[in-house]
């Protein structure tokens, strides 16, 4: 953890002004990354990198074009174009950066196992690419849990492509039996006082459109099942839609709070008119931005949890504060 002041943020997080210093935890995270479309986020996201102890790429980190899918070598080029460019190469030397992946990482769009067989190359060249630091059960994937702050808090990042069916097939699933198993054992398991869960489509809206997890009811009850009884405090980060929002939900007394921060340089979508009863806030992001999570420790313990969306202007767009 790194040892900053707020103001050192410049109002990333939350507009908050602060003299003394305190000890906490800065989280970055975004998805949509199409930097052929617009850059113009990224001039702030670079500033904002020097004070951010981790910047999670959510998937859709690099757009797969016409077939790159195909190959390891058409892959790994894409991943060269992309980041291999002064400005990437730069915002990639600060903080330090992890991801997942979702379709446009993976394969053509909305590729599942009916639809598509290439994911394990380009799952190779995934983790070729990002190099995840962390356990990983499955070879074949990347899934797997990232212990940070001494132990404080667990990040789990989970893998929506390798094992997903479509969502219309008998038994339909996004995550697969094996991954679900790990990650049902782990979130019982886990001693962390905040649980951090990384999936590339929503899981809180309510809205059966697109790649929502409520088009997979089943397993989405189940993961809220989960969730709400396990012993962290929940928070799922998530990507794909191109427009940002914070959602949340109370099952038994235990909030699920969820940060959607989608696009960081492809164009955005708003849905202003989807039927989801979850957002906290009235409408969904119009604009490119950016998520920062961040936890405040006191005395031995995460006392304060903010979370803002910010656009290139370094406003918020969407924020939420509360005690832990």
């Amino acid at each position: 953890m790194k040892k900053i002041t707020l103001a050192c943020l410049t109002a990333l997080v939350l507009n908050s002004a602060c003299t003394k210093e305190e000890k906490v935890l800065n989280i970055g995270f975004g998805s949509c990354n199409e930097p052929d479309q617009t850059q113009h986020l990224l001039p702030l996201l670079n500033t904002a990198l020097d004070s951010l102890d981790y910047f999670i790429w959510l998937g859709d980190n690099i757009y797969l074009k016409n077939g790159q899918w195909n190959s390891y070598d058409s892959t790994m080029a894409r991943y060269t174009s992309v980041f291999a460019t002064p400005v990437f190469e730069d915002l990639l030397s600060k903080s330090h950066h992890l991801a997942i992946w979702d379709d446009h990482d993976a394969g053509p769009n909305d590729c599942d196992l009916s639809n598509f067989s290439g994911f394990p190359t380009t799952m190779r060249a995934f983790k070729d690419f990002w190099k995840p630091d962390y356990p990983q059960p499955n070879t074949k994937s990347y899934y797997g849990r990232k212990v940070l702050a001494e132990g404080q808090v667990d990040l789990f990042l989970l893998d929506n492509r390798s094992f997903r069916t479509h969502k219309d097939s008998a038994n339909a699933t996004v995550f697969g039996a094996e991954q679900l198993n790990w990650f049902q054992y782990a979130l019982n398991h886990s001693t962390a006082q905040v649980h951090i869960i990384c999936m590339g489509g929503q899981l809180l809206n309510t809205a059966k459109v697109f790649e929502n997890m409520s088009n997979y009811p089943d397993e989405r009850d189940l993961l809220l099942q989960w969730l709400s009884s396990s012993p962290g405090r929940p928070v799922v980060l998530t990507g794909d839609r191109h427009s940002g929002e914070i959602n949340e939900i109370v099952i038994s007394g235990t909030s699920i709070l969820e940060v959607c921060a989608s696009p960081i340089t492809a164009n955005a979508h708003p849905h202003h008119d989807e039927k989801n009863s979850t957002r906290i806030h009235e409408n969904a992001t119009d604009t490119q931005h950016f998520g920062v999570l961040q936890l405040k420790l006191t005395e031995g313990k995460w006392s304060t949890l903010r979370v803002g969306l910010y656009n290139s202007n370094g406003t918020a767009i969407f924020s939420h504060r509360e005690t832990l």
